[in-house]
């Protein structure tokens, strides 16, 4: 059986021992519902069929579901909140799965997102920010004139159990996702940035126009720290599709100066394959030269 868990009881948050001997399924979880801040320190769900929260996914024993009836109150005569069937969305595809909804009036104020993590931890004046597409490359931060916002660089972050997909879909070509998959790894850059980078962020990703929605992510920072991040992924996922040139450059000149020469091997490969052979090729050669 499977739990959707979306506040307290995710990774990192205070009630996640509960969780100890269940297994995580999916990182990346959603389901129908808004998501409001309470009066204590966990969020409430709220049945919502035009909304989507997001959270993890776990598979879990009866032992298990017991003590999470009990945290939640649902076996109360009268429950704090109402475990329900509902169906679950992953990257792997759709789940049945246990949720708690709040089945009261509605209090407090509306989470941004509906991601709980996301709300902690852009609570915070200063975070990490995990870039592995575009956003590694320096130039683009200057060229907007926001270089000044993005000076704390802390080095390489690995993302494991996901892999680097292309499933933004543009006029000109696909953009850089991080999609989760076990057995594989994203490298990128990662920077500690404020609030006024964040907004430059959301702009940019365009969080709210439907492109990419921010998500907090697990990393190993410079090979042996587990840090969290606040990273973007894309909404609609579509079939990889080939980015331009520019975009694969772009990707290519940050990453170089950060990444593992066997991380980008495999982008320099990839990008040989599926972009004409041609053009990334001379651009790999004036990049020699410059050296």
């Amino acid at each position: 059986m499977y739990v959707f868990v979306y506040g307290s009881l995710c990774k990192h948050q205070k009630n996640h021992d509960l969780l100890n001997e269940a297994v995580l399924y999916a990182g990346q979880a959603w389901t129908a519902g808004s998501l409001y801040t309470g009066s204590s320190y966990y969020p409430l769900l709220i049945k919502d069929d035009t909304s989507i929260t997001y959270g993890e996914l776990y598979e879990l024993n009866e032992n298990t579901l017991e003590h999470l009836d009990f945290l939640e109150g649902h076996t109360s005569k009268e429950p704090l909140f109402k475990r329900e069937s509902a169906l679950v969305g992953t990257e792997k595809g759709d789940v049945e799965a246990f949720v708690y909804y709040w089945p009261h009036a509605t209090e407090g104020t509306h989470v941004p997102f509906n991601d709980w993590k996301v709300h902690q931890m852009t609570a915070d004046p200063f975070i990490y920010y995990f870039a592995y597409g575009s956003c590694m490359d320096h130039v683009r931060f200057t060229e907007h004139k926001v270089d000044h916002l993005f000076t704390e660089l802390k080095g390489k972050g690995e993302l494991e159990h996901y892999r680097l997909g292309f499933s933004h879909h543009l006029s000109d070509g696909g953009r850089a996702d991080i999609i989760e998959d076990t057995g594989h790894s994203v490298e990128g850059v990662v920077y500690e940035i404020s609030e006024n980078a964040l907004e430059y962020l959301y702009q940019r990703e365009g969080v709210n126009t439907g492109g990419y929605r921010p998500t907090v992510v697990d990393l190993i920072l410079n090979d042996d720290t587990l840090v969290q991040a606040l990273s973007f992924t894309v909404l609609d996922k579509k079939d990889d599709l080939t980015p331009p040139l520019h975009y694969a450059s772009e990707i290519h000149r940050g990453g170089s100066k950060y990444l593992s020469p066997h991380y980008m091997t495999g982008i320099e490969q990839r990008f040989l394959n599926d972009l004409p052979v041609r053009d990334f090729y001379d651009y790999l050669q004036k990049r020699s030269r410059k050296k």
